[in-house]
């Protein structure tokens, strides 16, 4: 998307492009508007490009405004005079409330055309006429029924993005519509279809990484808990439709209700990764301890995957840097471990193209000669240096693309964001600059488990145990262990993260803590503090371009995601991953620090009763997200030699569910290696 565009670009833009979108009447149901099936376009070569401004869809809209204003009162408010506005903000809301009013022409189109249909298919009219009644009040007011406001829903998230965006806390965003619909005007039962039909047709646009994560649960801005009926709802929506689309997260604190915590725990049980726990006091201290206004941090919800956004109150932005591969750098004095495969990379196994990733961070920095140290505390020391620097570099960019956004015109707000942000509608001024509550810009840094058992690997093996010295360990390292196999299992066999031993696990610890120090640390540009976070989305990117490391993993192998073990190197159950992650203060990280756990399916081991005292453990222990999947690892196996048997096979990769046969070989593997 091109987001260097002026006002008028965008609106000749949006204008041209809502004008020729296409109206879309469905054969069955209620819900108008066209899906876009984003992998089917892409492979027929007919992919829809819009250039609204900038809009990177990983963050909710203000969809409880839409439900609240209608698009007829969005248009009110960017219309309606204000005195003191410059001539460009002038120019912006008029920019605002002429997309608006294409939207609601748009939507109108769409009563025109089911009435036409009914007209011609009388055995259909009543359906018919059904969807004209919805889209004709909501192109001429604010909705009056719950089926309305998942109409109003769909079409603002259609038209935000062709591809897909995140959407928030629904619960909190449609339960007026709904209490006030359910049981008086239609059933529970009926209302739980509407939001099965949404969810199929969220399903037919894009299945796997699509940023389509929903909140529910948690508390409201005075910390009273808002979990309702339509909570339930949503929840019973995703199992009985049991497919990836949406990403279903629950925040859990004391005052949750039974029920809902009920619901939560029977979804998580289906075990394709719903129902990813957030502990709100776990969070919501972290944040304010970070600078976030408590009745801000009280909302927050997560963006496109796992990363914390506050619902309709800021966008995202965020950096992440590979740990594993600083290592790399700092052992080879600045430079790449010569041996590094370079593994190609595709997400999908059949969709998109196949790359090689290229390290982001910043060569040539010489930390010393490792083959030259002599002891443990020389080479940790070494490390942090390079660690901290590539912090610090990353750090740079961050701060400069800060400064873009707070003190140039750089950027311009597509108007579909910025036509749900208050402050944008009343005052004309660009939610990046001046609109948005909290400026959420997030360094996150993840797979430091896997670091840690590298590092481990180095002060137990070389320096304890004598097994090689540093020397002989980084020639090692260049050939990818030819011709050393027999130490690369002596330093597989050492202790890793995951299993309850203190010797790594308070490493890793230690360095998680000097991860969210560094970026404390760093002066604040603009006055803006972003929040730190142990976690990595591209960790089979990232794997795939790092050598052989000290603990025993050839070059290209696995690397762990966020502050989960390497996969295959936990031995000793969930509960051991558990005490293995509560002993860091993973609440320092507050951007996002999760723990993944993938369970063993067909043991008899997993059950309802199990899967919440797990959760519930979880969060007294401290722990701020943990992701629980559970799989039937032989079916996963057979999955691999016969797609064709498993196509509604859902799994969790990070912050996305996905079609196991959809990945790509790589992602493949990690998900079957992490099972305990």
């Amino acid at each position: 998307m091109n987001v260097q565009m002026s006002v008028q670009e965008i609106r000749s833009s949006i204008l041209e492009d809502i004008e020729g979108r296409e109206i879309f009447i469905p054969e069955s149901g209620f819900l108008a508007g066209p899906i876009y099936p984003v992998r089917a376009m892409v492979e027929a070569g007919i992919w829809r490009k819009q250039n609204y401004g900038w809009d990177n869809s990983h963050f909710p809209l203000n969809y409880k405004l839409l439900m609240q204003e209608g698009v007829p009162g969005i248009i009110r408010r960017a219309s309606a005079p204000r005195d003191g506005l410059s001539e460009a903000q002038q120019e912006y809301r008029a920019l605002i409330a002429d997309s608006w009013r294409a939207i609601g022409e748009y939507i109108l189109r769409h009563a025109e055309k089911a009435e036409a249909l009914a007209l011609e298919r009388p055995e259909d009219a009543a359906r018919l006429n059904r969807i004209a009644l919805n889209c004709r009040t909501l192109a001429s007011r604010a909705p009056d029924t719950f089926e309305q406001g998942v109409q109003l829903f769909w079409f603002i998230w259609r038209l935000r993005s062709t591809y897909t965006s995140c959407i928030g806390r629904m619960d909190v965003h449609l339960r007026e519509l709904y209490e006030r619909n359910v049981p008086a005007r239609i059933s529970r039962d009926e209302a739980l279809c509407i939001l099965c039909e949404l969810w199929e047709r969220l399903n037919e646009t894009y299945s796997g990484d699509t940023l389509m994560n929903l909140m529910v649960g948690g508390v409201d801005e005075n910390g009273e808990d808002v979990s309702c009926d339509l909570s339930n709802l949503i929840m019973e929506a995703t199992m009985r439709v049991a497919k990836s689309e949406p990403h279903i997260n629950v925040r859990i604190h004391p005052n949750s209700k039974p029920e809902f915590l009920d619901t939560a725990v029977r979804m998580i049980a289906m075990g394709q990764g719903q129902g990813v726990a957030y502990y709100d006091d776990n969070i919501i201290p972290a944040l304010v301890n970070r600078g976030i206004p408590l009745e801000m941090a009280r909302i927050y919800a997560n963006d496109g995957c796992t990363e914390i956004t506050f619902d309709s109150h800021s966008a995202i932005w965020f950096w992440q840097m590979e740990s594993v591969k600083s290592l790399e750098l700092a052992l080879f004095r600045g430079k790449e471990n010569p041996s590094t495969p370079f593994r190609p990379y595709n997400k999908w196994a059949n969709f998109g193209r196949t790359e090689v990733y290229k390290t982001r961070l910043t060569l040539g920095h010489d930390s010393g000669d490792f083959a030259k140290m002599t002891t443990f505390e020389q080479v940790y020391e070494a490390f942090l240096d390079q660690y901290g620097y590539q912090i610090d570099r990353y750090m740079d960019q961050m701060a400069e693309h800060i400064r873009d956004n707070e003190e140039t015109d750089k950027y311009c707000t597509s108007p579909i964001a910025a036509g749900l942000n208050e402050h944008a509608l009343d005052t004309g001024s660009d939610p990046i600059r001046d609109g948005w509550e909290v400026k959420n810009y997030q360094m996150l840094s993840g797979s430091i488990p896997t670091l840690a058992d590298c590092l481990h690997a180095i002060r137990e093996g070389v320096f304890e145990k004598k097994l090689c010295t540093m020397a002989e360990l980084i020639h090692a390292l260049s050939v990818d262990f030819e011709g050393y196999e027999a130490l690369r299992l002596e330093l597989k066999k050492l202790p890793k993260f995951g299993n309850d031993e203190d010797s790594v696990d308070l490493l890793a610890a230690e360095l998680a803590e000097f991860f969210c120090s560094r970026v404390e640390a760093y002066p604040a540009p603009c006055g803006i503090r972003p929040l730190p976070g142990i976690y990595n989305i591209d960790f089979n990117m990232f794997s795939g371009s790092v050598g052989a490391t000290p603990d025993g993993r050839k070059g290209g192998d696995l690397i762990c995601e966020h502050y989960s073990p390497t996969p295959g190197n936990a031995k000793n159950g969930p509960t051991a991953v558990i005490q293995s992650a509560a002993k860091a203060n993973l609440k320092r990280g507050c951007a996002s620090s999760p723990l993944y756990l993938v369970l063993p399916r067909g043991m008899g081991a997993v059950d309802v009763d199990m899967i919440r005292r797990m959760v519930m453990s979880c969060g007294k222990l401290g722990l701020p997200i943990v992701s629980i999947s559970i799989y039937d690892k032989a079916v996963l196996e057979d999955a691999l030699v016969h797609p064709e048997k498993h196509e509604d096979l859902v799994v969790r990769v990070w912050g996305f569910n996905a079609r196991f046969i959809d990945l790509d070989d790589g992602l493949k593997r990690h998900v079957m290696n992490r099972m305990l």
